[in-house]
């Protein structure tokens, strides 16, 4: 068996998606194995990473903290040659960083954080399906038309998260090639 400490480490890999007992154990060597410097740096990024980072109050992307934490907004949300009418949903933020560096959209991100999946009738609740509702509902008062465009994975999830969206009464929409268009 392995030391405590480093029983505790892996403990905590392991709760890293996708990270095995194997990898976990692989990650606790590699740092155990690393000068002193290289743990103390992590341990002190991670010791001020929530204090530094957010996530944007709009599309839910990480940002980096200002002096007003509470208002957080991303670059993108900030751009005013960005159209807030036209918001891309996508699944994590990975799918945002890729589509971004197509540099082919114009309009603004909404990051779900996740999918539905069908037998769980409680995970809209967990993602930031509500905020999304609300934005269009605000951009609606406004007198704006919203154009959503699903870019959801082809899984069976994000297959399941397509179809929820638009089948929400609160969307209020016809559908079109995947795309919603608000009225």
């Amino acid at each position: 068996m392995y030391p405590p400490s480093v029983q505790k480490l892996i403990g905590l890999f392991l709760r890293f998606p996708g990270i095995g007992p194997r990898q976990a154990a692989r990650f606790a060597f590699y740092l155990l194995g690393e000068e002193r410097k290289t743990a103390q740096a992590l341990a002190e990024i991670l010791k001020t990473l929530h204090d530094q980072v957010g996530f944007c109050g709009k599309c839910y992307v990480s940002a980096e903290r200002g002096s007003d934490a509470n208002a957080l907004v991303c670059r993108n949300c900030r751009d005013k040659a960005r159209n807030d009418a036209h918001i891309m949903v996508v699944e994590k933020e990975a799918d945002f960083i890729n589509i971004e560096k197509t540099k082919r959209f114009s309009g603004v991100y909404h990051i779900l954080n996740g999918t539905i999946d069908p037998l769980d009738s409680a995970a809209p609740a967990r993602l930031h399906v509500p905020q999304l509702f609300q934005r269009v509902e605000s951009l609606k008062k406004e007198g704006q038309e919203v154009e959503i465009i699903l870019a959801t994975n082809a899984t069976t999830d994000g297959d399941a998260t397509a179809r929820y969206l638009p089948d929400e009464p609160k969307m209020n929409n016809r559908r079109q090639n995947r795309r919603l268009f608000i009225s």
